[in-house]
């Protein structure tokens, strides 16, 4: 346990089961994360994203938790983890790679309700957090727990290690005119990136057994599906009817399966969240990108200004890394700087891309053909920790290696 203002064994750190409480710890932390959402609309976004695959198909699901004082019903401050399945690859005694199939935990929504501020209680939670993940009924000690702090290197003290992930932005102009999309190209709708992420997620078993089959050094990383896809594009398709739909009265977001709601959500803006690449000769996919819209008001110059993350690069074995995906990337830039005439799909300022998801030589190219800025402070800082001992020493010492720190499992 880390040091604290107050006695750690003074407090419990219990799960929340009934939703009324649930609803209450987001209610909470809605000052901090609800950006353009009333806090009514931001408690209602969370249990909607609580219907994804990604948060509620066994083993994974998603876990709220909260601090109390021993002998107290009051909460404190709370947090959630949400549990995927991931792999972990080491090479045996006899040389050959092997795939274990582990849990990780990734830990969001830490909050300390503002009463509460200023005892060190988000430490103790944590703390106690990250023992309680270490047990069988989460991830067990065979798992990995990691965030994205925005508070820098607070959670250090509770022994996670910073792999900082700097971002490029890639500056988007208004372009006036329809877009037009060029030979080769096809638009990917929401929840159609299943068979995209199937070949994803087989590519990046090879490539994970190649490296550690070359070095020797074991590898760990979630396992890569659409799920991941879909839980960002349910976000940015229920701000797109929140904050700009004149009318959603269609939509019971309190009391609708997430089926009925997808089938609602296909018919609604933005309606593109991704592009792939197929070789008019061979008929294989050259490469695809997944990407994700991000809300903003600028209040000075009372506008929306609003831009595009990449969660998500890919190119085929067969094709050139570099070349394919800056093909993607422009005519990702293409569509983002055109006319579309819905209000989900204008304003849009710049793309923001993770600098592990692209090459250093695509980076070059981005920088000296457009001009993007780079090695700028990613305010959701990645960091990680084992959940035994052994192997948590191992990984801060480089003798393990975090795959896919990237945007995709971002939480």
């Amino acid at each position: 346990m880390t040091r604290s203002r107050e006695d750690p064994n003074d407090f419990v750190l219990e799960q929340i089961h009934d939703k009324k409480t649930r609803d209450y710890t987001r209610q909470r932390n809605a000052a901090a994360w609800r950006n353009l959402l009333s806090t009514e609309d931001y408690v209602t976004r969370e249990n909607v994203l609580g219907l994804s695959k990604i948060t509620c198909s066994d083993p994974n699901r998603l876990v709220v938790f909260a601090l109390k004082a021993e002998g107290s019903e009051d909460l404190l401050c709370s947090c959630e983890l949400l549990i995927r399945e991931s792999w972990r690859y080491k090479k045996n005694a006899n040389g050959e790679v092997e795939r274990r199939d582990v849990l990780s935990g990734c830990i969001g929504g830490v909050y300390t309700y503002e009463e509460n501020r200023g005892r060190g209680l988000a430490t103790i939670m944590i703390d106690k957090l990250v023992e309680t993940a270490k047990t069988p009924e989460f991830l067990g000690p065979d798992g990995f727990t990691f965030l994205y702090s925005e508070v820098g290197e607070f959670y250090a003290r509770n022994g996670f290690k910073s792999f900082h992930v700097d971002l490029l932005n890639l500056p988007l102009k208004y372009a006036g005119a329809k877009y037009a999309i060029r030979p080769g190209y096809e638009l990917v709708k929401y929840s159609e990136f299943g068979p995209l992420f199937e070949l994803y997620n087989k590519h990046q078993e090879r490539e994970i057994t190649r490296k550690v089959g070359e070095d020797g050094i074991d590898r760990i990383s979630i396992s890569p599906s659409a799920d991941y896809a879909d839980w960002f594009h349910i976000r940015a398709k229920y701000f797109g009817v929140k904050l700009f739909d004149t009318d959603a009265s269609h939509f019971d977001f309190e009391n609708e399966s997430l089926h009925s709601l997808a089938e609602k959500f296909k018919d609604s803006e933005p309606t593109y969240f991704g592009l792939k690449s197929v070789c008019p000769e061979t008929g294989k996919l050259r490469g695809f990108l997944v990407w994700q819209y991000e809300y903003g008001f600028n209040e000075n110059e009372n506008k929306f200004e609003n831009y595009v993350t990449l969660v998500k690069s890919f190119v085929g074995d067969d094709f050139d890394g570099n070349d394919v995906t800056l093909e993607l990337v422009e005519e990702m830039k293409r569509y983002s700087e055109a006319e579309h005439g819905t209000p989900q799909m204008s304003n849009f300022h710049k793309i923001v891309i993770w600098e592990t998801e692209i090459s250093s030589v695509v980076k070059k190219v981005l920088i000296n053909r457009f001009g993007s800025k780079h090695g700028l402070e990613n305010l959701s800082r990645s960091a990680i920790l084992y959940n035994n001992e052994k192997d948590d020493a191992k990984l801060k010492l480089g003798g393990i290696i975090w795959e896919n720190n990237t945007k995709l499992p971002w939480f």
